[in-house]
């Protein structure tokens, strides 16, 4: 009995040990966020690809966070990370831009300009599609087509009214003999695009996009090239967030030749409350497991010390920030006041 007493108390003690063992081993979590949401985009579409890879790389980082992927956008990212209902998102240098000075349609009264950039993921540009055969060569000839440039209110249907605004146009103008600019989803746009019921669709977009190449599988796509005068008038009044691009030949297949165009920088960021240790280490893991990250999407390719710091015009988080000066990378200084 005795023994066998001594025995039990052993094991309990041996027991609690190693609980108390476990208990100090996950000490170094102890400061890990509850949750940690990151803002995507429409199921299917890149932003949701790459935002459900880094939640793989962030559930290692933050064992103790329950981390969920959330449906949103470029603008809408924006708009709930710095409302505090999101803590990641992916945007634009663009629609960051435009937010921070009020001039989004969603932000004239509350600018916002509590966001700070963590990584700039890859590029992305204004491209109106057409099939390659179309008669389509330029924005003047878009009068009297079908088209799609998203939903009012969206980055690529305020970027579209600026671009026919340098070329004297307007809406209106588009749906004269018969036209037609419908206010269509990513999904509907590139379906409509497929089937032939769209002339052109017109998108701020990462490029090449891969719905844009499965859309080939039924025929064969090209992207506008944009006079140049017109792009410089479009840079010089519209244009915090873009520069002059070119996009190259076979891009897409029926893209025989370059296409100048304006383009704009994909970035992750959070908001300025995050704190610097957790900001460090969503940088800081992403940089690490880079490889793994980029097989989420082909464009993350585009990751690398030289891009990884720039292009933002945010300021860049602190804690991010330290990770860059640790590891030699060069960051831009923020581009808005």
């Amino acid at each position: 009995m005795t023994n066998n007493l001594k025995r039990r108390i052993l094991l309990a003690c041996s027991g609690a040990i190693a609980a108390a063992s476990i208990c100090f081993g996950t000490v170094s979590h102890a400061d890990d966020p509850d949750f940690l949401n990151i803002g995507g985009g429409p199921s299917g579409g890149t932003f949701n690809v790459v935002a459900t890879g880094l939640g793989d790389l962030m559930r290692s980082a933050f064992p103790d966070s329950v981390i969920g992927v959330q449906p949103g956008g470029s603008g809408p990212n924006l708009l709930r990370v710095s409302a505090g209902e999101a803590d990641l998102g992916i945007t634009s240098a663009s629609n960051a831009s435009d937010a921070w000075a009020g001039r989004d349609p969603a932000t004239p009264e509350n600018p916002i300009r509590n966001v700070q950039g963590l990584m700039t993921f890859f590029p992305s540009a204004i491209q109106i599609w057409v099939d390659a055969d179309s008669d389509i060569q330029s924005i003047e000839d878009l009068v009297g087509k079908q088209i799609s440039a998203g939903q009012p209110g969206q980055t690529s249907w305020n970027a579209f009214n600026n671009l026919l605004a340098v070329h004297g146009m307007k809406i209106e103008d588009l749906e004269a003999d018969g036209g037609k600019v419908h206010h269509l989803s990513w999904k509907e746009s590139q379906n409509g695009l497929r089937n032939g019921q769209l002339d052109a669709v017109m998108w701020v977009a990462l490029y090449p996009h891969s719905t844009v190449l499965a859309t080939e599988t039924a025929r064969k796509i090209r992207v506008l090239d944009l006079a140049d005068d017109k792009v410089d008038e479009y840079l010089s009044k519209h244009g915090s967030g873009f520069e002059k691009v070119t996009l190259p030949a076979g891009l897409y297949q029926g893209q025989s030749g370059p296409a100048t165009s304006v383009g704009t920088k994909t970035f992750l960021f959070a908001s300025d409350s995050m704190s610097d240790e957790n900001a460090y280490k969503v940088t800081s893991t992403i940089w690490k497991n880079l490889e793994k990250f980029q097989k989420t999407h082909a464009l993350l390719q585009y990751i690398e010390a030289d891009t990884a710091g720039r292009g933002m015009l945010v300021p860049i988080h602190p804690g991010a920030a330290k990770f860059y000066e640790e590891q030699g990378i060069p960051m831009d200084a923020p581009a808005l006041n």
